[in-house]
């Protein structure tokens, strides 16, 4: 209803204008000291996206647009502010007159005054068990610890059973409910527990104080409502700070490059681009309203202990989920692997043993539909989860057309000593930069993808061993007649020159890799061709 006033006066230079009037000259270049809370530096900015201006302490985290910094100032309701707003702005603003129900508005005062009402009607009637009942409950209420204006209340001034009444509750306990966009999970603050269920109970208690009675079940259905209508997304904030307290040196991607030592024939150029765009589509994932998709998973190759996963847990500061797995036909996996801002697919060679047709596809979704735990029905929810992945074995690409969403950079080394002393909020101030000033394209493009699938040959798995291993063994042979062999004689008898591939290929199968006297070899089932095992 309000919206379109909302709009009028929702420009950086309304918000200027507002700011100014109360803290005169205090605003240069869109930051000053926070009003909010004692601020010793600059930390309060404001900021215009292309939808409304918009300010942010980023000390206090107190933030939101001009209708609620007047809110803030003066200590007054919404429709108040918005006619201060327009006085402060010296525009004219005709507003509808609004019909106020105020049957519905009863409060403590009012349930004491229905029930010595019908006291005294009691008495003049001569019903004393009656009178005395109620005389009784009026006691009851004049001593409950509560005076909430409830909006909805039935004919006895007790309020009815809706999560209208719930968030009056909430609202004078200081208790904000709110739906979590990464998380895709119901939170709650403002309570001395953090369990989820120990909540609900705080939350039914403070109900049954303030003549509020509801069973848990009611509380939970209704905290999900209030919550819906209050999203949070903690990786856009952290974001959208990073973006405005950047310094403005554009050098920390490169400081992350440096880190990550490579072979020397594999192209620095590939390398930075890769690690660039990786960034940038991690840092548009969490706007995504389900429009958008990432292009291509970050891997990592290299042998084991490089610290291949200890790196993400240090580039990405809030939630990140290292050695998952991903089924797309598992919703539960797939339900823990999108319920992150970057999620770590740890071993990728199992990841790429699913269904690559579904794995493909699933890469590129922008949106995800599955069945929260305990809800009714499934829902769709817009995909803002990006993910990366580590893999120790050379070999382990194996499908032609989605190879490209793989983005592979070899590993050698990673310098720490870089890493530990970089800057990770301005890692990222950086990137949203490149994302929001310079429009650098999330995508690779047509010469970048032909540089990747040129270098991507290096990792995919040999099909000809792969069909030699399957052609040669017997993999229909009872466990009883698996026999342990010596690598370099399985590479002799199938003519194989490369062990990583045929590692690849039996583990594939089912062979278990084993030493033997410090010989390197495999439990496999018997050759089809008796000869061999008798050589």
């Amino acid at each position: 209803m309000f919206k379109t006033y909302i709009q009028e006066i929702n420009n950086i230079r309304d918000l200027e204008s507002v700011i100014n009037y109360y803290y005169p000259n205090q605003l240069k270049r869109n930051k000053m000291s926070c009003p909010f809370h004692k601020d010793k530096t600059p930390s309060f900015s404001i900021v215009d996206k292309g939808n409304g201006a918009f300010y942010k302490c980023f000390s206090c985290s107190e933030g939101g647009d001009i209708i609620k910094f007047i809110q803030k100032i003066e200590n007054i309701p919404f429709i108040q502010a918005l006619q201060k707003a327009y006085e402060i702005l010296n525009k004219p603003l005709n507003l509808p007159n609004i019909k106020t129900n105020t049957s519905k508005s009863l409060n403590k005062e009012n349930l004491i005054n229905f029930y010595n009402d019908k006291y005294e009607k009691s008495l003049q009637e001569g019903d004393l068990d009656k009178a005395f009942e109620l005389s009784c409950k009026s006691d009851e209420v004049t001593n409950k610890k509560y005076n909430i204006v409830y909006p909805f209340v039935n004919k006895k001034g007790e309020p009815m059973k809706i999560w209208d009444n719930l968030n009056e509750v909430l609202k004078a306990n200081n208790i904000q409910a709110y739906y979590n966009e990464i998380t895709k999970d119901v939170e709650i603050d403002g309570l001395d527990v953090s369990n989820g269920d120990n909540q609900l109970v705080e939350i039914h208690s403070l109900c049954s104080k303030c003549g509020f009675n509801v069973n848990l079940h009611m509380i939970d259905k209704f905290i999900g409502i209030i919550a819906e209508s209050n999203p949070k997304n903690p990786v856009a904030d952290y974001l959208s700070e990073s973006y405005m307290n950047f310094d403005g040196n554009y050098e920390y991607i490169q400081k992350l490059c440096d880190a990550i030592i490579t072979p020397k024939d594999y192209s620095p150029i590939l390398k930075k681009t890769l690690i660039t765009k990786w960034l940038i589509n991690t840092a548009m994932i969490p706007f995504n309203d389900g429009d958008k998709n990432i292009e291509g998973i970050l891997t990592l190759q290299g042998k084991q202990g490089i610290g291949k996963t200890r790196l993400i847990k240090k580039l990405i500061p809030i939630y990140v989920k290292t050695g998952l797995e991903l089924d797309p036909s598992d919703k539960d996996k797939v339900y823990q692997c999108i319920k992150y801002w970057v999620a770590e697919l740890g071993e990728l060679d199992s990841t790429l043993k699913r269904d690559l047709a579904k794995l493909k596809a699933f890469i590129t979704e922008s949106s995800d539909e599955f069945r929260r735990p305990y809800a009714m029905k499934p829902m769709v929810y817009p995909r803002r989860t990006s993910f990366y992945a580590t893999v120790n074995n050379g070999d382990f690409l194996k499908d032609d057309t989605g190879n490209r969403r793989y983005w592979v950079i070899p590993v050698e080394k990673i310098d720490f000593n870089i890493i530990d002393n970089l800057d990770i909020n301005m890692l990222w101030g950086e990137v949203m930069h490149l994302k929001e000033d310079y429009n650098i394209k999330h995508y690779l493009e047509k010469d970048e993808l032909e540089l990747l699938n040129s270098s991507n040959e290096d990792f995919k798995i040999s099909l000809n061993v792969e069909l030699i291993v399957e052609r040669e063994f017997d993999w229909e042979s009872d466990k009883s007649n698996w026999k342990w062999k010596p690598t370099a004689d399985i590479c002799s008898k199938l003519n194989i020159n490369s062990t990583s591939s045929l590692k690849t290929s039996l583990f594939k199968y089912g062979a278990q890799y084993k030493k033997s006297n410090g010989r390197r070899g495999y439990i496999t089932p018997p050759y089809k061709c008796p000869l061999f095992d008798a050589m």
